[in-house]
């Protein structure tokens, strides 16, 4: 039946037929084409998060964590790329198909859309590449950034920076606390007195509501308050190199000697408590 239709009508199943093959062949390229949740896996992705320093690091730490970020933000835009050409690739298929099938109804060739296919299906492949490229630059970045945790002379100036600060905070703190102790302290004698003046000699809280109203040993009068001013005050003027943080702080040659030491000063009472 084919061979008996008129011309016109094979030209344009002839090109139907060409722009199916075609379209298929597009399909097939978007498929081979990989996506980008195959190329940014969980394991990728966790690269371009969880920064290992703090402020107080030295400047290169800086560096190369912007270094992991814009190769990171790199990956997102090809990943968000790829959707788009992904989309457009869509679009020319379904162009395609209806060309084609208003080339069948009216007996007309279909225009060509092969650049077009060829072009969208180049650029999907393309946008892979480059991503898969972007990954191994954002895996080169982490590996960099991360060489610095095993790099002697950063992690020396880091503690430093860190010894500092650490002094001088623990510094403020036993600052804060004498002022909040003594405030603390003076707040909660004078709610002792408020409340005897108030409760017992004034006695201008009725005894029937008094006897439910959590007046005694609670808010300001609660012991709680005179524990933890003294596990602060335990802390704040603590002298023994363990719990000061004196230890942590010594110079790098010496620490080890003293771990010795200070491990032998508490073996005694833990040999004597298994005992």
């Amino acid at each position: 039946m084919f061979e008996l239709a008129p011309s016109n009508v094979r030209i344009a199943l002839d090109a139907a037929d060409r722009t199916k093959a075609r379209v298929a062949e597009l399909e097939g390229k978007v498929n081979r084409a990989k996506h980008p949740e195959e190329i940014l896996t969980e394991t990728v992705l966790a690269l371009g998060s969880g920064p290992l320093h703090c402020d107080l690091a030295p400047a290169i730490a800086v560096e190369r964590w912007e270094g992991v970020r814009k190769a990171y933000a790199a990956c997102e835009d090809l990943s968000e790329r790829w959707h788009t050409l992904e989309g457009e690739a869509e679009a020319i298929r379904e162009n395609a198909v209806r060309k084609g099938a208003e080339a069948i109804r009216t007996g007309k060739k279909a225009p060509s859309v092969a650049a077009a296919i060829l072009d969208a299906e180049t650029q999907l492949e393309s946008c892979s590449l480059v991503l898969t490229e972007a990954v191994a630059d954002l895996r080169a970045a982490r590996s960099a950034y991360d060489s610095l945790w095993r790099d002697e002379k950063f992690l020396t100036e880091y503690r430093a920076s860190v010894i500092r600060e650490f002094k001088e905070q623990r510094a403020k703190a036993a600052e804060a606390y004498s002022a909040i102790a003594g405030a603390i302290s003076e707040a909660r004698r004078r709610y002792g007195t408020l409340h005897d003046l108030t409760a017992n000699h004034l006695d201008a809280i009725p005894e029937e509501p008094y006897s439910y109203l959590p007046l005694r040993g609670t808010g300001w009068a609660q012991a709680d308050l005179e524990n933890a001013l003294g596990v602060l005050q335990r802390q704040v003027y603590e002298t023994h190199p363990l719990f000061s943080g004196d230890f942590l702080t010594m110079p790098l040659g010496s620490i080890a000697e003293a771990a010795e030491e200070l491990a032998e000063e508490r073996k005694g009472p833990r040999e004597n408590q298994w005992a």
